[in-house]
């Protein structure tokens, strides 16, 4: 039986900062998609965001091909949405993609929009933009079963919270700063059972947690054997266990519920270092979905028994 964690001695060499010990974790690799994902479809090109919704299928942010591509649980089944452009239902580098089960976000950056689908992956309407003065540069977003939007805003350091149906913004997290509940340039979101928010602050290379209000709770990955270099992509399992991909790190660290350390990922199926990891998801079999950019594919696994994140 292979060994779930192995303890190793890595030294790492990063913006002049040398690091210690850390933990090497071995998840259960299930499948890989990509570059190829369907016959006769064009590669994946430098996919970014990720999302699965609540029946298994899995929408991925294509962004080097401007489109939305979409498969079931397993990497089968894979279909494009949406092609480039400017009008409705096109994409200029999609960055992001978010699901509640009936509709379809899209984090159109390249047009600064967010688009609406519905479960038939036919256009229905663009929710917020910039030209229209609803938001102002989103970066990455999120969305929750309660009929909220979660959106990074970088143009305002801030994550704004939005009506999912309406775009009425409810409520306004952070500003600019390197203070607790302050941001430099937010990026991915995740929302927990509990409705507590999960940002990963890129600016200041560290992960924070919010309540439902907007209270700050916490701050972790800013140093130590788990410390960030550039937070990605974030991820929280049913025990409120923490995975955030480290881009420049080129892993995903886990964290605990508390915040401490726990181990992380540094290599893909075939034994070779994670290259530029964008997206991270669970499905809801407890399936991981984790966008590695540098290699333009979708690594499928679950995190080893003993982790217990079902």
């Amino acid at each position: 039986m292979r060994t779930a964690f192995r303890q190793a001695a890595i030294l790492l060499v990063t913006a002049g900062v040398v690091s210690a010990q850390s933990i090497e974790i071995h998840p259960e690799w299930i499948a890989t998609v990509g570059p190829a994902w369907a016959e006769g479809a064009d590669p994946l090109r430098s996919p970014r965001g990720i999302a699965v919704s609540l029946d298994g299928r899995v929408f991925v942010a294509d962004l080097g091909n401007d489109r939305v591509v979409s498969f079931d649980s397993l990497g089968a089944k894979g279909r494009p949405i949406g092609y480039a452009g400017s009008g409705e239902g096109r994409f200029v580098d999609p960055a992001d993609v978010a699901t509640e089960g009936r509709h379809l976000y899209v984090l159109d950056e390249g047009n600064e929009r967010i688009q609406i689908f519905n479960r038939h992956d036919v256009f229905s309407e663009v929710l917020l933009s910039r030209e229209a003065g609803t938001v102002g540069i989103p970066s990455r977003f999120a969305v929750d079963l309660f009929g909220r939007l979660y959106v990074s805003d970088i143009e305002e350091d801030a994550v704004r919270v939005f009506r999912s149906y309406t775009g009425e913004e409810e409520l306004r997290i952070g500003g600019y700063g390197s203070e607790d509940g302050l941001f430099v340039s937010p990026g991915e979101i995740a929302v927990d059972r509990d409705r507590n928010l999960y940002v990963c602050d890129r600016g200041n290379a560290r992960v924070q947690k919010f309540d439902p209000l907007g209270g700050w709770l916490m701050t972790t990955g800013a140093d130590g054997p788990g410390g960030l270099q550039d937070p990605s992509a974030i991820a929280v399992d049913r025990r409120g266990r923490i995975y955030v991909a480290d881009a420049r790190g080129g892993r995903v660290v886990l964290f605990e519920r508390d915040g401490s350390y726990r181990g992380e990922i540094r290599t893909g199926p075939d034994g070779k270092p994670l290259s530029d990891p964008q997206g991270l998801a669970f499905g809801p079999t407890g399936i991981l979905y984790l966008v590695e950019s540098g290699r333009d594919r979708i690594i499928l696994f679950r995190p080893p028994p003993d982790l217990d994140v079902r």
